[in-house]
């Protein structure tokens, strides 16, 4: 069997495992979820059926599944609510990395430089080292306490976000993005509660050991701006420059904002703010 063959082979069986594992999850949840509803008040099987699009028989088997005779309408049915959460569950959140998994590295063999399949093949590996985090591997040697593993999840939280900003940068143009960093100053402003960062001045080494000083601001358009005081840093900023400058300049606020006294901070504002677009809304129907 050629090397292409075997990795056609594995790929086509991962997909297999992810869609056996996802189904027989899936089925589980919807089971906890049709008696929730059940347990809440709604004792009608045709709507359940309807709202959870299976067939009536499906909801009669998961309620028996659940403990719950339907026969028994007009009775109080006892039991906490499934619904209302549980402790995160290590091989639980295994079982969705390997559907993740499934679903990304194909996609990643297909087209490696995407960014989306990139963010997604991040986001697979940080559910992967959630759950190492949760139940450390201690039999594999040290190294797998979560002060070890967390970092990992930090970093690869960071991956997401950089691809899914390169996403953003191939998506949206310059002026778009200006604006949004706008609005978004502009909104955190508004609340009364947070700080921004408008401008930040950075003293940095670079790998020849020289240190140089870069300040890094928001003109008045929203856009990033970057000068240096030397020739060794260029200061044309893209948009993926302008992005994670703008998502930096965030983090360095929120860590402020925490260190704000009272004095610094106003009364919470509950009006919108003047030209904030209309939510996002999503139709179920």
């Amino acid at each position: 069997m050629s090397q292409r063959t075997e990795a056609d082979r594995v790929t086509a069986l991962s997909a297999l495992i992810g869609w056996a594992e996802r189904r027989e999850r899936l089925a589980s949840d919807r089971a906890d979820r049709v008696a929730d509803a059940w347990r809440t008040g709604t004792r009608s099987v045709a709507e359940l059926a309807r709202l959870a699009r299976v067939s009536r028989d499906t909801v009669y088997a998961d309620l028996a599944e659940r403990g719950i005779e339907v026969s028994k309408r007009g009775e109080p049915v006892a039991g906490p609510l499934t619904g209302r959460g549980e402790p995160l569950d290590a091989e639980s959140v295994r079982a969705i990395a390997r559907i993740t998994d499934a679903v990304t590295r194909p996609a990643y063999v297909h087209d490696p430089a995407d960014p989306l399949t990139r963010a997604g093949l991040a986001a697979s590996g940080a559910l992967r080292t959630l759950a190492e985090v949760l139940d450390p591997p201690v039999d594999q040697g040290p190294g797998w306490e979560p002060k070890d593993t967390l970092p990992d999840l930090a970093e690869q939280g960071q991956a997401v976000t950089h691809h899914a900003h390169r996403a953003l940068a191939q998506a949206a143009g310059r002026a778009e993005l200006a604006a949004g960093a706008d609005l978004r100053r502009r909104s955190l402003l508004h609340t009364g509660r947070n700080a921004v960062t408008d401008a930040a001045t950075l003293t940095v080494t670079v790998p020849t050991g020289e240190t140089v000083t870069v300040s890094l601001a928001t003109d008045e358009t929203g856009w990033t701006t970057l000068s240096s005081d030397s020739a060794l840093v260029r200061d044309d900023a893209d948009t993926l420059d302008h992005l994670e400058v703008q998502a930096a300049l965030h983090v360095l606020a929120q860590v402020i904002t925490r260190h704000l006294s009272e004095q610094a901070l106003t009364p919470r504002r509950k009006d919108a703010l003047p030209g904030t677009p209309p939510p996002r809304t999503r139709s179920t129907a």
